[in-house]
């Protein structure tokens, strides 16, 4: 993938600020200290996701979290890092950004985000083809959005680079980011666990039995 610093930039400091307040600054300073250079020999090994993938930010931010979690030797244990990522997404500027969608008012939110990947990915795919592989059925779910991929690259590059571990705690985050926008996110299953799917069903907080 193409450096971006950008991502390391805005996300490491509420990084760091996490992990000094639930482990203390000497492994804060070590994880953000190592994970600086290792973020990006990461993204050196990772595929290329394609110019104006509208997913690609999400494989930019994972992969600042395994960064700076092998930049600690792993004395975080993944469970511990999804507290971390937990943290960040919970911070004032994010809690701030992501309430301003409110799923309740814009139920199709979601899945008219991954049509434009969709669409995106009809006309990139051949040239880029380690990417999600985006499904829809409408006839599921009456309410909300509803969608499953059954290819996640960053499940894939997380195998190939021995720490798949982690990938349940960046499973986590789709959760955490959703009840930010007043949604609740159903799922069963999980690439990362082994299961041939994710699946991505997302109604608003303020829905009664949805179907």
């Amino acid at each position: 993938m193409r450096y971006k610093g950008i991502y390391w930039t805005f996300f490491s400091p509420m990084i760091k600020r996490s992990i000094t307040n639930r482990f203390g600054k000497e492994l804060a300073a070590q994880s953000i200290r190592n994970g600086k250079a290792g973020y990006r020999r990461l993204l050196s090994r990772a595929d290329d996701l394609g110019p104006g993938n509208p997913m690609a930010m999400n494989a930019y931010f994972a992969y600042v979290f395994a960064a700076a979690w092998l930049g600690s030797d792993r004395k975080i244990t993944p469970d511990e890092m999804a507290l971390v990522m937990t943290d960040v997404l919970e911070s004032r500027l994010l809690r701030t950004f992501f309430g301003m969608t409110d799923l309740n008012k814009t139920p199709k939110k979601w899945e008219q985000e991954m049509r434009k990947y969709e669409a995106w990915f009809a006309g990139h795919g051949k040239d880029y083809p380690v990417n999600w592989n985006v499904n829809f059925d409408e006839a599921r779910h009456k309410e909300g959005s509803f969608y499953y991929f059954t290819r996640c690259p960053i499940c894939e590059f997380c195998a190939r680079e021995g720490i798949a571990e982690l990938m349940p705690a960046l499973c986590s985050t789709d959760e955490v980011m959703f009840r930010l926008q007043h949604g609740i996110l159903h799922r069963e299953h999980t690439i990362a666990s082994g299961d041939p799917v994710c699946d991505y069903w997302i109604v608003g907080d303020k829905a009664e039995d949805p179907k």
